[in-house]
């Protein structure tokens, strides 16, 4: 039985890493998608805190950018901390009314983390070869193999039974896979899926053979 991972998201908290630009535009993004939210009825701090404090951000910012006096930078740095602070703060309340529900954390303005490519099954193998070898009722199995998928699963049948699958077999490689033993004269098909941690793909298009 395979084992998930299960992927939580979140509304993430990276202000204050932002550039002081960066900053106020992500800044304002938030308040405006949550102005009216019905999902954040009750927003904690409550929005306006959270525009005095830009605007007293923004204020300063220009007055450095202005004159650019030492003390301008450091008036400007001291309201950056509270606004970076009240931030992080509204975040949590973002993630904790959302509950990991992606579409309310996107209506929040939020960036949020994204879902993990790996988190998934892999795709469909293809590339499916059949060929015989130097023994009678034997065939070597081959296909396209994909990146990060160590586990291979694979299952035949003889064509005139199709619904009659043998076990699902494993392989690592495509190129060592040799099958026995199978009856001489009779045509088999064969179908391969990939697994990962996440689960297994979808099995491959079939391939067929006649075994000498």
């Amino acid at each position: 039985m395979s084992t998930l991972m299960v992927t939580t998201h979140r509304a993430l908290n990276g202000f204050k890493s932002m550039k002081d630009d960066e900053l106020v535009i992500t800044v304002q993004t938030i308040l405006r998608a949550m102005d009216g939210n019905t999902h954040f009825a009750t927003p904690s701090p409550a929005l306006e805190d959270v525009q005095t404090q830009l605007d007293d951000f923004t204020a300063k910012l220009a007055a450095v950018r202005k004159r650019g006096a030492p003390e301008d930078t450091a008036l400007k740095n001291e309201s950056r901390v509270i606004l970076v602070d009240i931030m992080a703060k509204l975040s949590y309340y973002v993630n904790l009314t959302a509950n990991g529900v992606l579409s309310v954390l996107l209506s929040s303005g939020f960036p949020t983390n994204p879902m993990p490519t790996s988190a998934q099954p892999p795709v469909k193998v293809t590339g499916v070869r059949l060929m015989d070898t130097n023994q009678s009722g034997q065939v070597r199995l081959q296909f396209q193999m994909q990146k990060k998928v160590r586990i291979y699963e694979y299952r035949y049948a003889k064509t005139a039974e199709p619904d009659n699958w043998s076990e699902r077999n494993s392989t690592t490689d495509s190129r060592i896979t040799i099958i026995a033993p199978l009856e001489p004269g009779v045509r088999y098909i064969f179908e391969v899926r990939a697994v990962n941690q996440h689960g297994a793909g979808d099995w491959s298009d079939g391939a067929s053979i006649i075994v000498r």
